[in-house]
Formats: structure tokens, sequence, C-alpha cells
């Protein structure tokens, strides 16, 4: 069964679509079945792996109208073990179309029932709003993993995230925080290595070791719609991603095969 991972944070521009996307292709690089789930109207992430939203026949979109159909008929194959189900503009109205549907909030977490047993991991990017679609990203998922920039802005966003987290549980009741990633660190500051040092101490072992830095490739890549591994795979954000995907595994690995 798959790991269902809902990578949240309620604040953009914390490395939380770059988290997802590399993340996943560092996973199946490793041998692993990945599904990514992009479920912002932005479409970022699908835009990220090259693929166009104007050009698509089927999205998260007709995911969520018909969740009976399941997911298969709206994935799309990137690489090997690597798929996607992208987000089009579309999605943007469909908050309005099912405000009135019993139990809109578990939508995604239906459709999913048939993936899980085909994945070894599932990752899935909301909005950095809350809304329906992050309260379905948590519905669905076993954990919350957050990008969290090393930022003071940043970390004061936490309380409110934890806040909404205790609330899903009433829809989830299993979920918790599974674990938190520095992003946008620069080691050359003293701001940020002060706030990484306070994220740790605050949160002890839920941080994971490895740190994502700040890197111009990083950036780079997604405008050439590829992972950072493809884009400049000997560049210090691929090797930091190769590195979390390893500590993902280690920590995730045994819960997933059981």
């Amino acid at each position: 069964m798959a790991h269902v991972i809902g990578l949240c944070m309620q604040k953009g521009g914390v490395g939380k679509t770059t988290t997802t996307l590399n993340l996943g292709a560092a996973m199946a690089a490793r041998g692993h079945k990945v599904l990514l789930i992009d479920i912002d109207p932005q479409a970022n992430l699908t835009q990220g792996l090259g693929l166009d939203p104007a050009d698509l026949e089927y999205s998260i979109y007709e995911v969520l109208l018909n969740i009976e159909a399941g997911t298969a008929f709206a994935t799309q194959t990137i690489s090997a073990g690597l798929d996607i189900i992208p987000s089009t503009l579309a999605l943007a109205g469909a908050e309005l179309e099912l405000a009135g549907k019993v139990g809109r909030e578990l939508l995604l977490r239906k459709a999913l029932r048939a993936a899980r047993s085909v994945y070894d991991y599932i990752l899935i990017d909301p909005p950095p709003s809350l809304g329906l679609f992050t309260l379905n990203t948590m519905a669905a998922a076993d954990t919350v993993l957050v990008p969290l920039q090393v930022h003071a802005y940043a970390l004061k966003a936490m309380p409110q995230l934890e806040a909404t987290i205790d609330l899903v549980r009433d829809l989830n009741p299993p979920l918790t925080i599974g674990g938190i990633v520095c992003t946008l660190v620069d080691r050359r500051t003293n701001l940020s290595q002060a706030v990484e040092r306070q994220i740790r101490s605050t949160y002890g072992d839920l941080v994971f070791t490895t740190t994502i830095p700040m890197n111009t490739k990083l950036a780079e890549a997604p405008a050439a719609g590829e992972s950072i591994r493809m884009y400049a795979p000997s560049s210090a954000g691929a090797v930091a991603y190769e590195a979390l995907a390893e500590e993902l595994e280690a920590r995730y690995g045994s819960e997933k095969e059981a």
C-alpha cells in the first residue's frame, strides 16, 4: 500500500512544489513507483514537469468530479516509476461546483482507493492557502510533510498549520506531521543559521537532517520542464534531494512495506 504524503504549508514561496517534484523524481530513481498529484489551480507542478495544462484532456478536476472512476484515466507517465495527475485552471471553479456536495472534503481520499495499491508513494501538492483542496489533501494523507523555509515568517506560520491538522483529524484521525524539511537554506547568513537552529530546537526529530539549499539550478529546472536530477544532476540541489529521498525512505520504508 502506498504511503500518501501531503506537502502542506500555509505560506507561499517555501519550496513546496519544488520539493514535491524533486523528491518524487528522486524516489522514483531509487526504484519506487511514485504518483504526484497537482491539486493546485496554478498547476505549477504540472508545468514544472513539462506538461501544458491547455493540452490536457483530463486532470485532477475530472477526478474530483468523477471519483468512482478512480485516477488512472487522468494519470500521465513522466518517466520510469514517476506518474502525475496534473492540474488545470479549470480546478479553480471546482470549489464552487462542489460547494453543496456532501463529503466534499473526502473526494480525493475516495478517488485514491485503487491507486494506493499501485504505488509505493503518493505525494500531493495543494495550494498554500487553506481551502477545499488543502482539506482534501490532508483528509487523504497518511502524513504531512512540511517544507519550511528557513525564515522567521515561515516559522511563524507553523502554529496555524498545526491547528489546521488538529481540525482535520475529525476527518482523518491518524493524520500527523511526518517530517519537516528546511528549505531555501543559506548557511552563509547568520539569520539562516539561527532560524534553522530554532526549528531544530522546537521540532526535534521531526526535522530531517537533510536541508535544501538556495540553488539557482533548482529555480531554473521547472522552466525547462524537468526535475533537478534531469536538469542538473551534479548541482547542490540535486544532491540535496537525493539525500532527502534516502532519508525519507529510511523513515517511511518499513511502515510502507508493512
